[in-house]
């Protein structure tokens, strides 16, 4: 009896060996989005050398601007600091504020006469908190990290705010490097994030508190003394949402609130808009796309503001402009442009504060290949560093000739140059090390072609063919549905819920393909041991003994399939991604100084996500190739070739050598 079992159990050896490896490739399959999750959450802000700005020219001998509310001319310029356009500016950031709140609140509504703004472009990934870091210091992700692939939940490896801008420059240390005061009203999670030297005044509310009574602080606050810098976080709307979901009798109400709010602080009876810019923006929406990346108003009134149609921008463009209305330093690790369209200001002042931005993205270029370890990049071989400085030095020759309106022109590509540098300079990085993986990536891709050259195995041909299909329908049902490869396309839930249908059609029609011709696969199987060979191990014999159902071959097949589908939905994926970034393995840094980029890594979780999909269905699959293969042969026969056919085949392979006595008999 216990012979019998064993017995029973030998045969059943390769399926029990099957389930199991598949178990673990499953288990492996759901722990990897997890960790590459994480891995990529952990890029850390970079502690950039970006030293004490040095004035391309001397703006003092030349300036005879007036400063505001003050009468008297500005002398005593600091190094990278300009003439101030405004006495005072008030930032609002209203979070979740997006642009069809520009016409559907009243108070933003009835401002469109008087003010002007921009629609602005956040990155394709939120921020563990969002707005916050890219608005302060005019960095995105590449510098900052900070970035979570769940907007709802920022990771366990994700740095927070506070680690972030300790590590970059922003606009309220900038502000007191020269004299200037600031204050806050936001949320805790804000104030948690700022160190206490930067603020002179810090008022902190919970998420919650409506809006109508954080803006009564401030405008209280502002009447009675004011700050060159004041910054009101408006959350109230947001968190009723999260708590209450949209459209709910909560929601209304904080939108109300909302509105009041936002209608006080732009009342020039209650904040004095002749001393007094105000600038409203949203930190995060999903509401409106533009291509791979969201966008949220920008809303510009009061002193020093050009009024007029709204531009395109980016969030990272709300910190230099700033600046520019303070005249006090840029960010040193600023990556934005000065909204000019939307300011009032001679020309003068406008080419002393282009000529200012130039000097700080240089410097920041320079800190930032030096950090990666590369060469400057005004490099004699470089025909668009040489270019970029030639218009360096034609703008300065216009301001000494007192030739201003030409300067923004003129360094414009200049700027365009320094953001397109740093990025030649991560590629430049990344480039270095990937001679060494090149080997190693083709090896690890050659291997299993070569293997099914040497096995030569028209049944591991056919489960090729399919797992090619397999593996790449998902792609082509993703693209049919209208959606982008990208972050902002769809969030990871959503991603893994959805790979299982494009998954299961996708094995569905390679399993259809495989059971199509799986009997012209045995065929030749067959004729490879019985064409012009003798036949020591008795396979020809074994063969004609055929059972009525090959259900081993069947699950054969199946195996065969699942090492394709692996190599095909995963493993290619995870060899381009090593060999590009090279992220994992022992040739990976732990902390690289640059971030990847982000089209790859949802392409990582996209392929991901169809491996778990393709390894759940998988053990369905030699029931279904079954049951298709089944109705196959039903309809249109095993294919076979005749007896006679056969019979010629036999005789063929057992023919004796000349002069042998003996011959085959037919029985």
């Amino acid at each position: 009896m216990l012979k019998r079992v064993w017995l029973s159990l030998g045969r059943m050896r390769v399926g029990l060996v099957c389930l199991l490896g598949l178990g673990v490739l499953l288990f492996g399959v759901v722990l990897a989005p997890y960790y590459l999750r994480y891995s990529l959450e952990s890029f850390q802000p970079l502690n950039l050398k970006v030293g004490t700005p040095k004035p391309l020219v001397d703006f003092t001998a030349a300036s005879n601007a007036i400063i505001p509310d003050s009468g008297q001319t500005r002398l005593d310029l600091h190094p990278g600091t300009t003439n101030p356009l405004a006495s005072r500016v008030l930032l609002v950031v209203v979070n979740n504020l997006g642009q069809d709140d520009l016409v559907n609140l009243p108070a933003l509504r009835n401002l469109k006469d008087v003010s002007t703004g921009s629609y602005l472009f956040t990155e394709p990934i939120a921020a563990a908190t969002p707005g916050l870091v890219p608005i302060l210091t005019g960095s995105d992700s590449s510098l900052s990290g900070g970035f979570t692939l769940v907007p709802s939940e920022a990771g366990p490896t994700t740095p927070p705010a506070a680690d972030q801008l300790a590590h970059l420059d922003n606009l309220l240390a900038s502000a007191h490097r020269d004299h200037q005061t600031t204050a806050l009203f936001a949320s805790h999670a804000w104030l948690d994030a700022m160190q206490p030297d930067w603020l002179d005044l810090k008022l902190a509310f919970d998420g919650n508190q409506p809006a109508t009574e954080v803006a009564d602080q401030a405008v209280n606050f502002l009447q009675k003394k004011g700050a060159n810098l004041t910054i009101v976080q408006l959350s109230s709307m947001a968190q009723a949402q999260a708590e209450f979901g949209n459209n709910t009798p909560q929601v209304l109400e904080a939108r109300q609130k909302l509105d009041a709010a936002l209608a006080r602080l732009t009342d020039n009876k209650t904040v004095d808009l002749a001393r007094t810019t105000v600038i409203i923006t949203g930190d995060w929406d999903s509401s409106t796309r533009a291509g791979d990346r969201w966008s949220v108003p920008l809303l510009l009134v009061g002193q020093a503001v050009q009024p007029g149609e709204r531009s395109w921008g980016q969030q990272t463009d709300v910190a230099p402009t700033i600046a520019t209305l303070l005249g006090i330093e840029y960010p040193r690790n600023n990556q934005g442009r000065v909204l000019t369209s939307a300011l009032a200001m001679n020309p003068q002042d406008l080419a002393e504060k282009m000529l200012t931005l130039v000097e700080q993205r240089q410097a920041l270029d320079n800190a930032y290949r030096q950090h990666l370890g590369l060469g400057l990049p005004l490099a004699i071989n470089n025909g668009l560093a040489i270019e970029a400085s030639k218009n360096v030095t034609a703008a300065i020759d216009d301001y000494k000739l007192g030739n201003f309106n030409n300067i923004e022109a003129v360094v414009d590509p200049v700027l365009r140059y320094t953001r397109q540098d740093m990025n030649d300079a991560r590629e430049e990085w990344f480039g270095q090390a990937r001679g060494q993986r090149t080997i190693l990536a083709i090896a690890m891709l050659v291997l299993p072609l070569l293997l099914l050259l040497v096995w030569r195995s028209q049944l591991s041909l056919v489960a090729l063919v399919a797992a090619v299909l397999g593996s790449g329908l998902p792609y082509l049902f993703y693209w049919a549905q209208g959606k982008r490869f990208a972050f902002n396309s769809t969030d990871l839930t959503a991603l893994r819920d959805e790979a299982f249908w494009r998954s299961g059609i996708a094995l569905l029609v390679g399993i259809i393909l495989m059971s199509l011709w799986f009997d012209w696969a045995e065929r030749h199987r067959r004729n490879r041991w019985t064409k012009g060979r003798v036949d020591l191990a008795f396979q020809m014999m074994t063969e004609l003994r055929k059972p009525l159902f090959p259900f081993p071959r069947i699950l054969a097949a199946c195996v065969m399939l699942t090492g394709w589908l692996l190599f095909f939905s995963a493993f290619i994926w995870f060899v381009w991604y090593y060999w590009r970034f090279g992220f994992f393995g022992p040739l990976a840094p732990t902390q690289p100084p640059v971030v990847p980029d982000v089209q790859p890594n949802f392409l990582q979780f996209f392929a991901l996500d169809n491996t778990l999909a393709l390894l759940v269905w998988l053990p369905l699959a030699p029931l279904v190739m079954s049951a298709v293969f089944a109705i196959k042969r039903k309809i249109w026969g095993d294919g076979n070739q005749n007896e006679e056919e056969e019979t010629t085949h036999i005789e063929q392979a057992y023919v004796l050598r000349p002069g042998a006595e003996t011959g085959i008999v037919k029985i």
